[in-house]
């Protein structure tokens, strides 16, 4: 008996070590945010007065939040190895001071000697806010339980990350829209509108609104609101 037991309890730890492994395995090893650098602050390209970003190029144009947001801070960093990347973080808050919406504004350019260029044509919808036409798509999230802020060296787990730690996390139950802006005339090139919105007001959850779920079919009504209050409250200008 007691060796059945001795049995019994090594293969269960052998299980737990390798799935332990496995899962580091994925979430580090096997992905390539792994290459990307560390963040910083210098050579940023785009400036912020208030809730307003100027940009000189990939688009020429100054996009201005509304007033409930609050800026945060911007940092660049190599991601995957492949492309350079700039964020710039806007953030509001619920009157309780959790995070009602993150948005981060994000700029990449393709290196050099990686080929490749952008396409968003595949996107479910497109919107046009000032001079710049976005492929858009949206998804109803829940964070992560492992890894909250998204797999480490990402592009999401970067800008999570720096939100968190101003005191802006991840809600639990969220809409995750991306605006992204190519221009006709420089593909390796990309503007990106990534907007994270509290789904706590609403009374429904992500699981609930995905396909099956039980609140699904109120998904496309709810993103159909979501998107219009996005293109409404957003200003767009470019720049002479």
């Amino acid at each position: 008996m007691k060796k059945w037991i001795l049995t019994a309890t090594t293969l269960l730890v052998l299980g737990v070590a390798g799935a332990v492994g496995y899962a580091v395995y994925k979430i580090y090893y096997s992905h390539p945010g792994r290459f990307s650098s560390e963040v910083s602050t210098e050579g940023l390209k785009r400036t912020v007065e208030g809730n307003t970003l100027t940009s000189h190029a990939h688009p020429s144009a100054r996009i201005t939040f509304p007033p409930e947001y609050e800026y945060l801070g911007a940092h660049r960093f190599i991601l995957y190895g492949t492309v350079e990347a700039e964020q710039y973080m806007f953030a509001s808050s619920h009157p309780d001071g959790s995070t009602r919406s993150l948005i981060n504004v994000q700029f990449e350019e393709i290196l050099p000697e990686i080929e490749g260029a952008y396409d968003y044509s595949a996107a479910p919808r497109a919107i046009r806010i000032g001079p710049l036409e976005f492929h858009v798509d949206a998804d109803p999230v829940r964070r992560h339980w492992l890894v909250p802020n998204g797999l480490p060296g990402t592009d999401g787990e970067r800008y999570r990350t720096f939100m968190d730690n101003q005191g802006f996390p991840l809600p639990k139950d969220y809409i995750w829209t991306r605006f992204a802006y190519v221009p006709g005339d420089a593909p390796r090139h990309e503007m990106l509108i990534l907007q994270v919105e509290d789904l706590t007001s609403t009374g429904l959850t992500a699981p609930a609104l995905r396909q099956g779920g039980a609140n699904a079919g109120d998904w496309e009504d709810l993103l159909d609101a979501h998107l219009g209050k996005i293109e409404q409250g957003i200003t767009i200008e470019a720049l002479e």
